[in-house]
Formats: structure tokens, C-alpha cells, sequence
């Protein structure tokens, strides 16, 4: 295309200690934001590998691509932030709660994502030797989570008279705002709460979440660095620089230094698993699902296969003549 005759080839690194395993020579990687844009590029084959897709065409794709799309188990939440530095969520575990027993999270997989992802009641998703934790309402019906969540809003002092009013922040792209719609249509339905939706591009966004000066509700996900419950834990202890609730428990955070120093696998999952119940009676995130990863791969690259943790190197990558 354009682009190569602009752009000079790299060279192949003849001294990789892969060098004689490795068959691809040149690989170039296009930073598509835009998932429509992403998939128009696909479809004209200016792309043989994509890393997402549109999800408002998922049902097209699947109709007419079935052979080319691939989702699989990932190791990764998507959540909603909640800055519990300032009103109104600060000191208010009571309100938190009730905003994340509203959310129908069948809802949203079913109808909204549709690719597989698993509704998250727990922060951790399936990793090895560790049970995942929910909450008693995670079994209950939708109704009774829902009169659970009215009768915990008016108890914070919100109702027809006062109603909770909120801004959604997101990182721009059209994924992130459908679902921020769909939750504040959620919210209104069973809470009454007022919405208010701000996009903004990718590093505005994560210094605003940084900052916590006005962030109220954000969007966030978080994938994991490994196949381990502690690389989400992790991230709502108080000292983590990525902690953009600013929730703070002590419990909390000696729970994850005792699983950091304990040698013994069942009893640091005994640890882990404590600190993540503690974490969700207090609810300064709001867990909406558990992803997969979904790609567009074109029948002629070789040597694709699906992983938990969605790392794949090109050198392990061919193309077949075609």
C-alpha cells in the first residue's frame, strides 16, 4: 500500500534467537481508533489481523465472517469507577452499593456486547487456584436486586425529590459510549438517578481519572499481567498509582502483604479471596463484565492461536499463499 513506499521496510533482526523459527520478514502495525474505520480496512483486506471489532456490527460479522472471527476467554474486567474521595460517594458504601445491585449485567452481555463476555458480579475473573468471590445478591432475582437498590438509595437521602446526579466520564470511542447510555437508561429506570456524559480523548481521560478533582463515575477495565488473582488485587491497594477511586482500607492492604510474603498457595488464595469480599461490601468499583478477546483473522495468516492472557507474537505468525 501507500504507506510502504513511503516508510523504508524494516530490517529482519538476524540475530533473534528465534531467527531460523521465525518465517514473517516485515510486520506493520496501524493505530486504528476508530473500530468502524478498523473493520472497513479489514474488509477491503488492507489488514490480515485485527486486535477488536465494531461491536454494533457483531450479528454482520458473524453472518458474514463467521470463519474469520475468533473470541476466547481473556483475562480482564471491565468496571466502573467510583471516586470515593468526595461527595457523593465518600463515606457513602451504602449508595455505591445500591448503584451496582441496579446494574442488569445479563442485560448488557446479552443485548448490548454480545461476544461471549461474562456478566461480573466478583473483580477477579476465572484465574488458576483461586475461587471466585460474589456477593449474596449475585444470586438473586433482577426484581429483588432492584428493591434492594431503592430501599439502599433512600436510605442515602435520594428519591423523586432529590434525585443522584451523576457524570459517566469515558475514553472516546463508540463501545464505551453505548454502555454508558445503556447504565444511565439503567440507573434512571429502577433508581431515578440524572446522568450526565463526558467523553474525552485517551490521555485527557486517564489524567482527569489521575487527578480525582472532578471525576465522579468512570469507565475503566483492567487486564491482567498474568494468570494470577493478584494482579487485580493489586490495584485497589491504596498505594497503587492506578487506584483512581482513591479507596483506601487497611484490612485491605495488609491482606495483599501477607499474600505477597506467604509461600503457602492455599492459604495466599485464602488471603486474596478475603480482601476481594471486603472490596465488594464496600464497592468502590463496579464490576460490569468479564471480557474476551475478539479478533478478525484472515484465513491466510498461520500460526494464530487464542490465549487467557491475548499475547500473540508475530514471530510466531506466517502467511500462506493465497
Amino acid at each position: 500500500n501507500d504507506l510502504c513506499k513511503i516508510l523504508p521496510l524494516p530490517f529482519r533482526n538476524e540475530i533473534f534467537r528465534e531467527n531460523d523459527k521465525t518465517i514473517i520478514d516485515n510486520v506493520f502495525y496501524f493505530a486504528i481508533e476508530n473500530s468502524d474505520a478498523l473493520f472497513a480496512r479489514y474488509r477491503a483486506d488492507e489488514l490480515d489481523f485485527t486486535t477488536n471489532i465494531p461491536l454494533r456490527q457483531l450479528d454482520y460479522i458473524k453472518a458474514t465472517l463467521p470463519n474469520d472471527f475468533i473470541a476466547s476467554p481473556y483475562l480482564g474486567s471491565y468496571y466502573y469507577g467510583l471516586n470515593v474521595t468526595r461527595p457523593p460517594f465518600k463515606d457513602a458504601p451504602e449508595l455505591r452499593l445500591a448503584l451496582a445491585m441496579a446494574v442488569d449485567r445479563e442485560i448488557i452481555t446479552d443485548k448490548l456486547s454480545g461476544a461471549g463476555e461474562v456478566p461480573a458480579y466478583g473483580w477477579v475473573p476465572p484465574v488458576q487456584g483461586y475461587t471466585q468471590q460474589q456477593p449474596e445478591w449475585a444470586n438473586w432475582t433482577a426484581e429483588q436486586r432492584h428493591a434492594e437498590a431503592r430501599r439502599l438509595y433512600a436510605a442515602a437521602g435520594y428519591g423523586p425529590d432529590n434525585p443522584l446526579v451523576l457524570e459517566i466520564l469515558y475514553n472516546t470511542s463508540q463501545e464505551h459510549k453505548r454502555l454508558a447510555i445503556a447504565i444511565s437508561a439503567i440507573w434512571k429506570q429502577v433508581l431515578g438517578v440524572e446522568t450526565r456524559l463526558l467523553n474525552q480523548e485517551w490521555k485527557v481521560f486517564l489524567q482527569t481519572r489521575a487527578l480525582r478533582a472532578e471525576t465522579m463515575v468512570f469507565r475503566s477495565g483492567w487486564i491482567g499481567d498474568y494468570n494470577d488473582a493478584n494482579t487485580f488485587a493489586d490495584l485497589l491497594h491504596s498505594e497503587n498509582a492506578q487506584n483512581d477511586s482513591g479507596w483506601v482500607n487497611a484490612r485491605y492492604d495488609e491482606l495483599l502483604e501477607l499474600a505477597a510474603v506467604d509461600i503457602n498457595q492455599q492459604q495466599r488464595a485464602q488471603y486474596l479471596q478475603e480482601a476481594e469480599r471486603i472490596l465488594l461490601a464496600e464497592m468502590p468499583i463496579i464490576p460490569i463484565y468479564f471480557y474476551v478477546s475478539k479478533h478478525l483473522v484472515k484465513p491466510w495468516v498461520g500460526g494464530f492461536v487464542p490465549n487467557i492472557i491475548d499475547h500473540t507474537y508475530t514471530k510466531d505468525l506466517y502467511i500462506l499463499a493465497h
